[in-house]
Parts: structure tokens; C-alpha cells; sequence
């Protein structure tokens, strides 16, 4: 090991739980400082003689933020599951570090406290391996902990939303990715059903692209998911030769703008008992609604972005409702960490009809307030969904 800098580098990348500082000089401010990993953090704690001061320190910084903090100490201690590595600087300003295998490593504070996963994260999962997120041998690697946990988060949607009592056993379940893409989190879904709740699948990856669709069918046939097919069209196209098959779940991920509405509206003609979506890029009201009666936010900048954006998502949750659904809007940091965090999650409901007609009547009354059109709106109207306006 060359320097000290690479000997922190080396120990981050190997995904050390522990690491302690020691050995200050007379001029350090603190005696000793320990960092444990949790939730994808280093969380630091920096001892004087009579204070303690803490610190959380993203992974994506720590290397460099950690080489500062080591400034004034000799010694550092790390730990992994299964070796301990040492550095130490002598009076003569030379390294010694190593590696060996571990006696017994200090407890990491937190450490009993370890988020339960939906998925394992100590079993290898082809998909993620591919992403990078795991190690071939299963591991997740330690800069990789914020993505895993956005994905268990968005399976914990999932799980959160249909009762596994509420599901067919008679059946496979059918599901379709509307706007699949890349079809990260698609493999993901499949994965979850087939090896962690042990559920048969049918599973349908559709987008426009035909080099996409096909790089996936080439992963799927990879991974050995045969009942995980992928398909190159248009999605009204792809449900009119269906075969009328009942849907269970449709999802829809980061659809851009209106192909978001697209994607509702297919699924209610569907008839799908659950739609997980996560929007995309809201530019139709922020290009086209008239916000005179709402000045307060008609600045044409930041603010009239946002509340087009929430607006946007208000009307389609409201007309899931008066669809049938049973909706909510959740926020969802999504794996581009991107400000497009919320989620429309829905189930196929009984909701009365006093509930339906007055969601409908606050998503037209809006619109007629700032004087505009939305697609999902037009897209039910014009397929006779909607109850004709009294004159």
C-alpha cells in the first residue's frame, strides 16, 4: 500500500462496517473517532475529553471526507464480516498497513438493529449483479446500499399494496410493465414474485423501442425468467391481442410526461387491480394552464414547475378514484435521484358513487379554473368514461 489515501480507498470499496481512529497527536483536536456503517452511512462519532460531537457521512464522500478526519491521528482499525484492516503511520512517517483475518471485531453500534430486506442481501441476485449493485458472490457492494434500499423500498410498495390473501392461486399473475425501458426494476418485480414470494408469473416488458426490447429479451432468456417476455409496440396494440387475460398489476416507471396518461388510461381499460406509477417530466400544465386566478404562483419559473407538477398528479389520482380506484400519491425517491419522487399507487375498489362524481367534479372544476385540457382527462372523455356534462 502506497499511501494512506489508498489504504481508506481499498477499505471503503471492501465495505468495512467499523472504523476507528487512534493515536492522535498532542495537537488533534479529538482523542479518537469511530465510524459505523448503517443505512448506506458512515455515521462518525468525534470524542474529546469531555464532549462528543456526530457527523453522517454519505458514502459517496466518505473516502475524502475520512482522509480529513484522519489528519492528526497515526492509527486506523476497519472491519468486515471477515477481516480486520490496519494502518498505522510511525514516528518516521511510514505506513504499515495489513489485512488479516478478524479476532474479534467491536460491535457496530446499530448494527443489531439491521433493516430487514425484502431481498436478500447476501444471496446473489443476477439482475442486481448486472446493475451493480451486487458482487458476483451476492454482496451488496457499500456504494451501492442507497440504490438496494430504493428498490426494497419500491417492492415494499408492492407488498404494502396487495395482500397476498388478494391474490389468485388458481392462476399465474399477470402483470405488465407499461414503458419497461431498460427494465431494471421489471427484472426486479419478476424476481420478487417468482424466487422470494414463490408466485407463478406472467409477465409482459412493453416499450417502443425495439433495440431496448430486444437487449432485454436477450437478459431475460439470460437470467432463465421464461415467463418474463418483452414486447415492441404500442400498448393499446399490445392489449387488444392480449386475449382479454384479467390484469392484476401494472406498472408504469418514469413514463415522460403525458405517456404517464397513456399508461393510466390503459390500465383502467384493463381493468387492472393494481397500478403502481411513478410520473415523469409534468410539462403539459406548465406550458398550457392559465394561472391569472392563482397569481400567487404564476411566476413562470420554479414555482409554476412544481405546482404543475403536483397538480398534475392531484388529477390523476382524483380520476383513478372516479375510475374505481382506491388511490394515493406517496413519495418514492426513485433510483435516478431524481426531484421526481412521488408514486400513484391504486387498487380496483368499490368506491361509491357520491365519492367518484365529487373527484371528478374538483379534477373539471380545477381545470376550468386555469383554463386548460389534461391528457388523461381528454383521454377518458373521449372514450365515453366520462358522464356527459349537464347543459
Amino acid at each position: 500500500m502506497e499511501s494512506i489515501r489508498e489504504f481508506i480507498d481499498n477499505i471503503i470499496g471492501e465495505g468495512v462496517y467499523k472504523i476507528v481512529l487512534s493515536g492522535p497527536a498532542s495537537s488533534c483536536a479529538f482523542r479518537k473517532i469511530t465510524l459505523n456503517l448503517a443505512d448506506g452511512e458512515y455515521f462518525a462519532e468525534k470524542l474529546t475529553e469531555k464532549q462528543a460531537f456526530h457527523e453522517r457521512i454519505p458514502l459517496s464522500s466518505a473516502a475524502e471526507r475520512i482522509l480529513t478526519l484522519f489528519d492528526g491521528f497515526s492509527q486506523i482499525n476497519a472491519w468486515d464480516e471477515k477481516s480486520e484492516f490496519t494502518a498505522r503511520i510511525t514516528k518516521k512517517g511510514k505506513l504499515l498497513s495489513g489485512k488479516h483475518a478478524r479476532s474479534q471485531a467491536p460491535a457496530a453500534e446499530g448494527r443489531e438493529r439491521k433493516k430487514s430486506y425484502l431481498l436478500s442481501d447476501s444471496r446473489v441476485i443476477p439482475p442486481l449483479v448486472d446493475m451493480g449493485v451486487m458482487t458476483a458472490e451476492g454482496r451488496v457492494k457499500a456504494n451501492m446500499y442507497d440504490k438496494f434500499r430504493q428498490i426494497n423500498r419500491f417492492l415494499e410498495f408492492i407488498e404494502e399494496l396487495i395482500p397476498g390473501s388478494e391474490l389468485p392461486e388458481e392462476r399465474p399473475l399477470h402483470i405488465i410493465d407499461f414503458g419497461c425501458g431498460k427494465s431494471y426494476l421489471t427484472f426486479i418485480v419478476y424476481y420478487y414474485f417468482t424466487a422470494v414470494k414463490n408466485r407463478r408469473v406472467s409477465m409482459t416488458g412493453i416499450d417502443l423501442k425495439r433495440d431496448v426490447i430486444e437487449n432485454c429479451g436477450r437478459l431475460a432468456e439470460k437470467y432463465g425468467y421464461e415467463d418474463l417476455r418483452f414486447h415492441c409496440g404500442d400498448i393499446a396494440d399490445y392489449l387488444k391481442t392480449a386475449g382479454g387475460a384479467p390484469v392484476d398489476l401494472v406498472i408504469t416507471l418514469h413514463a415522460c410526461d403525458t405517456a404517464t396518461d397513456f399508461a393510466l388510461f390503459n390500465a383502467v381499460s384493463c381493468g387492472a387491480a393494481y397500478i403502481l406509477s411513478v410520473p415523469c417530466c409534468q410539462h403539459e400544465l406548465n406550458k398550457a394552464a392559465d394561472y391569472s386566478a392563482l397569481p400567487l404562483f404564476n411566476d413562470g419559473g420554479i414555482l409554476r414547475e412544481r405546482v404543475s407538477a403536483l397538480l398534475t398528479d392531484s388529477i390523476r389520482q382524483k380520476l383513478l378514484t372516479f375510475c374505481g380506484y382506491s388511490a394515493r400519491t406517496m413519495e418514492f425517491v426513485d433510483l435516478a435521484h431524481t426531484p421526481k419522487n412521488l408514486l400513484i399507487r391504486a387498487k380496483k375498489a368499490h368506491i361509491p358513487e357520491k365519492n367518484r362524481l365529487c373527484a371528478l367534479a374538483e379534477v373539471e372544476e380545477t381545470l376550468e379554473l386555469i383554463k386548460t385540457e389534461q391528457t388523461l382527462h381528454r383521454l377518458l372523455a373521449s372514450a365515453g368514461l366520462l358522464p356527459e356534462k349537464q347543459e
